[in-house]
């Protein structure tokens, strides 16, 4: 997954850079992506920005436009635009395997992260040792498992989900309190995944690739220009 370049922003955290017209992949995104509007409303934070596939792909998920969120109690959420939209017959796949990947990223962190020298040997090994990486990798694929097996069984459920103020239909999938959200929005798709209540209440609008990268204002709804600043 490519990072695109950001400087601070208004949020306090990271904000957008000037979007490099001749980036190939991101000329073949034009159109618009999804966002959280103000999420600082929200108790969240724009922790990344990103851009993943390949445009040779046979997977239609594979070109992906990430706006990954962070609140402030440390919890993630994040909005993914599918440059295009996913057969009927995929959508399933693609909202379990959202909900199975945000329930992972805990345990992905925890086997990435280094083994560090146990000086009191308190883990059962010799002073100076190191936990055993063989038995932490079985915990970790013991845990996926059971986390890929407790989201397929979940039911998937079909409803509305708000994106620019008008309800859409959807499919979700809930399991251990996350939430999977598949939308349709223009010619695209939104992927919305994170903290169950959080998904329900966040408000998600689209905006123009190159208007969000280059930080302009969102324009209003009917095409309206919000206000100059300090109006």
């Amino acid at each position: 997954m490519d990072e695109i370049e950001q400087q601070p922003g208004t949020s306090g955290g990271t904000g957008p850079r000037p979007w490099n017209g001749d980036d190939a992949r991101l000329a073949r995104f034009s159109g618009v992506v999804g966002e959280v509007r103000d999420p600082l409303t929200w108790g969240l934070d724009l922790e990344d920005e990103s851009l993943t596939g390949l445009a040779d792909s046979d997977d239609p998920t594979c070109e992906r436009f990430v706006r990954a969120y962070r609140s402030f109690t440390g919890e993630a959420l994040e909005v993914e635009t599918l440059r295009t939209r996913v057969p009927d017959d995929d959508v399933e796949d693609v909202v379990r395997a959202a909900c199975s990947g945000a329930l992972a990223a805990p345990l992905h962190a925890d086997i990435a992260a280094p083994v560090e020298p146990d000086p009191s040997g308190a883990a059962g090994g010799p002073a100076g040792g190191t936990p055993d990486f063989a038995d932490s990798f079985q915990d970790y694929r013991s845990a996926m498992r059971a986390l890929v097996a407790e989201v397929d069984e979940a039911p998937l459920h079909e409803g509305t989900f708000a994106v620019d103020g008008d309800d859409a239909p959807c499919v979700r999938v809930t399991a251990r309190d996350t939430t999977a959200v598949y939308v349709a929005a223009a010619d695209r798709a939104l992927v919305v995944t994170g903290p169950a209540d959080l998904v329900d209440r966040v408000e998600v609008v689209t905006q123009q690739v190159d208007d969000l990268l280059t930080g302009k204002p969102r324009r209003r709804r009917g095409g309206e220009d919000p206000p100059p600043a300090g109006d």
